[in-house]
């Protein structure tokens, strides 16, 4: 029991780093997964306040919220993977910069495409994954893209598309877009301290 206690202490304050594709994809799903959700429901609740609890038993209000939730995982996906190609591209000489570009964008598009379909996208993510490749080239091609940088496209989704009213929300632009903002900077700042540069450049391109 003490031994497991301690490995769980160790992987929590010495996580592995980011070495292979596979621990990337992981990352990147998990954290964007995280934004998603968090920053969606904290709202909601704050929004709603002691009205919540019943808010979130309302069929009608999970199924808003699952659509913004989706909506929202995959937008910040890409551009979590827009911040992985900003911290990778130093790494890289000139000439592996493009092949570089096009693995992250066939990460995306793999790890998209695999998702299950939600209820209100049976047509799939056809449409996100065509408007990433350019956001994704675009990036590429100027100066290493920070959090900050990036953050607002996601924010903008989640507004969007957040399961309160727009005359209920008008106001709260600048909480949503802060919130995001502050999750995807320590997103960006864990990233940068686990990526194994090198070595995951080297296992992208496969």
């Amino acid at each position: 029991m003490a031994d497991s206690v301690l490995r769980r202490i160790v992987s929590r304050l010495r996580p592995a780093p980011i070495s292979t594709r596979a621990a990337l994809e992981s990352f990147l799903e998990e954290r964007a997964l995280l934004i998603a959700q968090k920053c969606a429901i904290d709202y909601c609740r704050g929004k709603t306040g002691l009205a919540s609890y019943a808010l979130f038993s309302e069929r009608p209000f999970l199924e808003a919220l699952d659509v913004c939730r989706w909506e929202s995982f995959v937008a910040v996906l890409g551009d979590l993977t827009i911040v992985a190609e900003g911290h990778l591209r130093p790494h890289v000489p000139p000439e592996g910069r493009g092949v570089l570009r096009d693995n992250l964008a066939a990460l995306y598009r793999e790890t998209v495409e695999s998702l299950p379909l939600p209820a209100h996208r049976p047509q799939g993510w056809h449409d996100a994954i065509e408007s990433f490749i350019p956001r994704l080239a675009s990036a590429a091609a100027a100066s290493p893209r920070q959090a900050l940088d990036v953050a607002d496209h996601s924010a903008r989704r989640m507004f969007d598309t957040l399961p309160i009213h727009s005359n209920m929300r008008e106001l709260d632009e600048e909480v949503v877009f802060g919130a995001v903002r502050f999750r995807m900077i320590a997103v960006s700042q864990e990233m940068q301290r686990r990526i194994a540069p090198a070595e995951l450049a080297r296992s992208l391109d496969r």
